[in-house]
Parts: C-alpha cells; structure tokens; sequence
C-alpha cells in the first residue's frame, strides 16, 4: 500500500486565527503540518476494521486544551464504515462505534500544554471505491479550529479488461485468395507459413485483408495473427486449387 500526500485547499472555519496558530496537525511519525490538507491512502484489497493512520493534533499553546474531534463523512462509498479513537497521545483513548451520520463527535479530552492528541482511523471498504472523512478539532463541536481530510481509495475488483483478437478466415478451403479479418484491435500483423515452417508471407491488417493463394501449392498452411498486448491467434487454411 502506498501513502502519499496531496494538498487540498477546504473551507475551515476559524474561530480565532491567533489561536489555530497555536494548533499543528502531523501523520504520526512525521513532522510536516498538514493542516487543512488531505493525506490520501490506497487500498488493495478489501478490509474490514483496518486501522489505517494515526493524526496528532499538537497543542502548541501555553494552556492545556479541552478538544473534542468531529468526524465528517464528506462521501463515502455504499456498505462502507469507518470509526475512529481519541486520546491523548502515550495514553489510552476512547474509541466510538462506526455510525453513519454526517459529523460524529467524540467525548472532550484535554490536551496539555505542548503535547498532542491522538486520532487512529479505522475503516472498513469491502468494495471498490473512494471516500473521504474529514476530522475537525473544536472546543465544543461547532466552531472549528482546523481539520485535516483523510481520501481512501481503493481498487479492490478493478481489473482493466484486456482487449481480445477474433480471427475470421474464409473461404477455407480456399483456390485464388483468402480473407483475413481481425477484429478487436486497431491494427495486427498476419503471417503464412507452410506446414515445414517456412515463411510465405506476412503483412500488416487493419479490419480485413485479403491475400492472393492462387500461386500456393495445395497443401495445408498456417495462418498466424499477432497484434500487440494480446493473444496470437493460429489457423489452419487448406489450398486446393
């Protein structure tokens, strides 16, 4: 699974500037400010109750804070849910049930003075899909101070079809020519050969090409289909003049 972090510009709302100032949000384990950015995660397979990232939430002012965490569903895809824990960070947190209202808040805890809060997100995305939480930190779960967006997206039972070669031969036997039609591609390669190995011809097709036998010797000979990033198809055509 990859992590990466994409910037995202969203509207916050700001109770006191001079005071989100004294706030700072970082992925556990690393330094940047991401505040008011979105951390992106990808998915390769289903899960259920996966815990995926942990977000501090510093507190760089001179008091201790009371902080309460609002979880916002901004989307999120059909027969998934998400829950998450809140706590102090080095402590043990509370951690609340999935449910599937819009914004969630959690209980109050206070964060003292230069230490951090601590949000572990879980999800669980049985399908393929994208979905996007966002989580506020206020003092009372209305004005909010600043927030950060966590996008998951997952690919489980995406396949990319490959494209298919169809090959049609007539007539077959044939005496003066034979019609080649490929279908299913922009463009293939058709090759002759007889039943020793050995090379007749070859040229290019696009749709259908039709390819004068009436010099071939009677016999049995191969006729091989070949385009790019897909199956090679063989056929047997039988000369009979």
């Amino acid at each position: 699974m990859k992590k990466t972090l994409l910037s995202l510009a969203f509207g916050l709302i700001i109770a006191s500037s001079s005071f989100s100032q004294n706030i700072t949000i970082n992925l556990s384990g690393t330094s940047n400010n991401i505040s008011g950015q979105t951390h992106l995660y990808d998915l390769a397979s289903s899960v259920n109750n996966y815990h995926l990232v942990d977000f501090l939430y510093n507190n760089e002012s001179q008091t201790g804070q009371p902080w309460i965490i609002t979880r916002r569903i901004v989307n999120e895809p059909a027969g998934w849910s998400n829950y998450f824990c809140w706590g102090v960070n080095g402590l043990v947190g509370n951690c609340y049930q999935a449910v599937s209202d819009e914004y969630f808040d959690s209980g109050l805890i206070t964060v003292p003075s230069m230490e951090a809060g601590l949000v572990s997100t879980y999800v669980s995305a049985p399908s393929a899909g994208t979905a996007t939480y966002r989580y506020y930190v206020s003092t009372d779960g209305v004005t909010f101070l600043d927030s950060v967006d966590l996008q998951v997206v997952s690919t489980v039972g995406i396949a990319e079809v490959a494209p298919s070669l169809t090959v049609n031969i007539v007539p077959n036997p044939a005496s003066d020519y034979v019609k080649v039609t490929a279908e299913g591609v922009n463009d293939a390669t058709v090759t002759i050969m007889d039943v020793l190995g050995n090379l007749i011809t070859t040229s290019k097709i696009i749709g259908s090409k039709t390819i004068d036998v009436s010099e071939y010797r009677n016999g049995i000979y191969f006729v091989i289909v070949e385009s790019k990033g897909v199956k090679t198809v063989n056929r047997k055509v039988i000369i009979r003049h």
